[in-house]
């Protein structure tokens, strides 16, 4: 599960003192609205936290290597400064053992709760997931009622820049899956998978397609699963028997085997390979990012019974996954089952961990891959 934290209010009431009077109130506010991360063109990051009462405070973030104590000067600025390669990163820190956002930077990694501040390091051309001067697509929010579920529910969906409704193509439609903890919209608030369509396109990289993200829990946030009331896992019913439909109903795009694609992250990884392997007469790319095949054993022995079939169905199977990432291993067991198998696919072992610097990475390699 993701770690909950403390609400933002509450991390910038821990973050400044509580002053006895309205001039010192309003200087450590003004301060604060100057702290926000400051990027040097090297691409040194300068994060500071106004807390004069704190006594130790560190920082914390998705590049690695553990938290970075940071040093205290004397009108009580905590700073420390990270070189970092130009990627979106996401951060927090740990002020007297108590983990909080930063309150001087409005922009957050959100998935089912804020869990980490966020900063972006720009790139030198710009990077696929910067906003560049290119032609944009549109992003489109539908309300549907979920059979498998018995709930509301919503799907995120890009259309490429000239989609029309009444356009003579049809389009291909790759289904992009969140991880545990996000939400249908992570890959567009997060992951940037619009932008890097964007630039993609623009470069000539890829195919035009609609990229349709879902909601993946079952649940709601802080529901906990009840016996008998609905079934542990209803995404694969939703995905196959509403949501598809649903798109194939509104959207001018392909309604063949050939033309659907199914790739996700972490929990979506494990999502994709299920579903994807498991209705080869529907899917024909499948990506797996960061997630092993534990939760696919009877899937996998489907595949490996009939290798020839399933070779000849996939277009695409690729698997990538960093090598600091802590389901590593399960990853590479999943690559040796399915050589074993005889089941052609792709791996790409990567650094990184567990984290969206390999996830955007993973699409910016993957997307020019599909429906070639």
């Amino acid at each position: 599960m993701m770690p909950r934290f403390f609400p933002l209010l509450l991390a910038a009431c821990l973050a400044s003192p509580l002053p006895a009077q309205e001039d010192e109130n309003q200087g450590n506010r003004a301060a604060e609205l100057n702290n926000a991360p400051a990027i040097s063109k090297d691409g040194r990051v300068t994060f500071t936290l106004t807390a004069p009462k704190a006594s130790v405070v560190s920082l914390g973030g998705d590049w690695g290597g553990g938290r970075t104590p940071m040093t205290k000067d004397g009108l009580g600025n905590w700073t420390a400064t990270v070189p970092l390669r130009p990627q979106i990163y996401s951060y927090t820190f740990l002020v007297d053992g108590v983990r909080t956002l930063d309150p001087a930077n409005p922009q957050l990694k959100l998935g089912r709760v804020a869990t980490a501040s966020s900063v972006e390091v720009p790139g030198t051309p710009a990077m696929p997931w910067e906003m560049r001067d290119v032609p944009h697509g549109a992003i489109t929010t539908l309300t549907y009622h979920s059979t498998a579920a018995g709930d509301q529910r919503r799907v995120t969906i890009y259309t490429p820049p000239g989609y029309r409704p009444d356009q003579a193509t049809k389009l291909p439609v790759l289904y992009l899956l969140h991880g545990n903890g996000e939400t249908e919209s992570g890959w567009v608030h997060y992951g940037r998978a619009h932008l890097i369509a964007d630039s993609l396109l623009a470069e000539g990289r890829m195919q035009p397609m609609l990229i349709v993200m879902p909601k993946g829990h079952t649940y709601p946030p802080g529901e906990k699963p009840t016996p008998g009331v609905r079934p542990t896992n209803v995404f694969p019913a939703d995905l196959l028997g509403t949501i598809v439909p649903l798109v194939e109903q509104t959207f001018r795009v392909r309604t063949d085997q050939p033309g659907r694609a199914i790739m996700g992250l972490s929990m979506g990884g494990a999502q994709s390979l299920s579903i994807g392997l498991g209705h080869l007469d529907r899917f024909s790319h499948v990506g797996v990012f960061s997630a092993g095949g534990s939760h696919a054993a009877e899937v996998l022995a489907r595949v490996a019974a009939a290798p020839g079939s399933a070779n000849e169905k996939l277009k695409l199977l690729w698997i990538g996954c960093g090598r600091e990432d802590r389901g590593f291993a399960g990853v590479e067991k999943l690559a040796a089952d399915l050589t074993q198998a005889g089941i052609r696919f792709t791996f790409r072992p990567t650094a990184g961990a567990h984290t969206w610097l390999n996830w955007r990475e993973y699409l910016v390699e993957t997307l020019p891959l599909l429906f070639r």
